[in-house]
C-alpha cells in the first residue's frame, strides 16, 4: 500500500481504526470518516503514530455517511481521490434483541449504520472513479482500483438477537456480490476496479464490550460469548490482532475475505451461493462439503435451545 491513498469510513475506532494503522505503516495515504471530530481527531493521532514515513497524507473528516447528500458532497470535497475505500462503519451496540422488542427506529437506524453507511459513500467514490477516467489518458499500466465492504459472519448464519444487525449486514453482503458484476463494466485500460468483502467474526473492541450490555441471554449463548471479559478474551481476540490479517488477506485479491480463525471460514462455507470461492477454490470446496454434514446438528442444536429459552420465560 506504499504510496497508495486509502479512504475508510468508520475510521474513528475499533476494526476502522486498526485498519487504518495498518495501512499507514504500510505507507498508505489515509484519511478517516466518522460523526464525531474529537474521536476522528484522536484516531488520526493514533494512526499518524505508526506511519512509514513523514511524507505520508492523513486527513480526519466529519460526516455522517449514511445520507446520501451528505456522503455524495464530502467525498466530492475531498482534494484526491482513493485508491481503495474501505466502507467499515457499523455495529449494533443499541439495536440487539427479537424483533418482537425492537423499535422501529431501532431497525431503521441499524439499517442506517450498517448499510447506507456503505452504499452511499460506496456509490459516490465510484461515480467518482469513472468521471476520472473519462478525462485521463491511457496510462502504460491501468490504475487498480477497488472498494472493500467489511461485513460480518451476522449475514451468514442466523443468531436470534441480532435480527436488525443481520438485515443491514445481509443488504450489505447483496450490495457487495452485485457491485463485483457491475464494477466490471468500468474496468479497462485506464482503470481495473474491484469489490471485496470482509466477513468478519466476532472480536473485542469498546463496542463489543457495550453490546455484552444489552445483548439478550441466548444470543451470547449461541455465540459463545458467556461470562466476564477475561473468560471472553480466550476465545475472541482484540481487533489489533485481527486488522493485519485482513488487510493482509485483502491483498491477495479474493472477494471473500477472512481471519485465520475456523469459525468464519465455516460460516463463508455454509453460505457461499453465487459467490466466488477463494483462491482455486478446493478449501472452500473442502469445508462446504464438510460443513454440509456438520451444520445440521449445530442448527437443531440452536433451534433446542430457542424453544428450552421459550420455556425459561413461563
Amino acid at each position: 500500500m506504499n504510496g497508495k491513498t486509502v479512504f475508510v469510513v468508520g475510521g474513528s475506532s475499533g476494526l476502522g481504526k486498526e485498519i487504518s494503522k495498518v495501512l499507514a505503516s504500510q505507507g498508505a495515504h489515509v484519511t478517516i470518516f466518522a460523526r464525531k471530530q474529537e474521536l476522528l481527531d484522536e484516531a488520526k493521532d493514533e494512526i499518524i503514530a505508526v506511519r512509514a514515513t513523514e511524507s505520508q497524507r492523513f486527513k480526519a473528516v466529519a460526516s455522517d455517511m449514511s445520507h446520501a447528500a451528505t456522503a455524495h458532497s464530502t467525498l466530492a470535497a475531498q482534494r484526491e481521490l482513493p485508491d481503495t475505500l474501505y466502507c467499515v462503519a457499523g455495529g449494533t451496540a443499541n439495536e440487539l434483541g427479537y424483533l418482537m422488542d425492537l423499535e422501529p427506529d431501532q431497525i431503521e437506524r441499524c439499517m442506517n449504520n450498517n448499510y447506507y453507511s456503505s452504499l452511499y459513500p460506496a456509490q459516490a467514490v465510484l461515480r467518482a472513479w469513472v468521471q476520472d477516467d473519462k478525462s485521463a489518458g491511457v496510462p502504460k499500466s491501468p490504475k487498480a482500483r477497488s472498494i472493500v465492504f467489511v461485513n460480518s459472519t451476522a449475514s451468514l448464519t442466523p443468531i436470534p438477537g441480532y435480527l436488525a444487525y443481520s438485515a443491514g449486514k445481509s443488504a450489505q453482503r447483496a450490495l457487495a456480490d452485485t457491485l463485483r458484476l457491475e464494477i466490471q463494466r468500468y474496468s479497462g485500460p485506464i482503470s481495473t476496479y474491484s469489490v471485496q468483502c470482509v466477513f468478519a467474526h466476532n472480536f473485542i473492541t469498546p463496542t463489543f464490550i457495550e453490546e455484552q450490555r444489552n445483548k439478550p441471554e441466548l444470543t451470547k449463548r449461541l455465540e459463545g460469548t458467556t461470562g466476564d471479559l477475561s473468560k471472553i478474551e480466550k476465545g475472541f481476540p482484540y481487533a489489533e490482532k485481527i486488522a493485519p490479517e485482513i488487510v493482509a488477506n485483502v491483498a491477495k485479491g479474493d472477494f471473500a475475505i477472512m481471519d485465520g480463525r475456523f469459525e468464519p471460514q465455516a460460516c463463508w462455507a455454509v453460505s457461499i451461493g453465487s459467490s466466488p470461492k477463494r483462491g482455486f477454490g478446493i478449501w472452500d470446496t473442502i469445508l462446504a462439503v464438510l460443513m454440509a454434514v456438520i451444520f445440521p446438528f449445530i442448527r437443531n442444536g440452536w433451534e433446542k435451545e430457542c424453544r428450552g429459552d421459550a420455556l425459561k420465560k413461563k
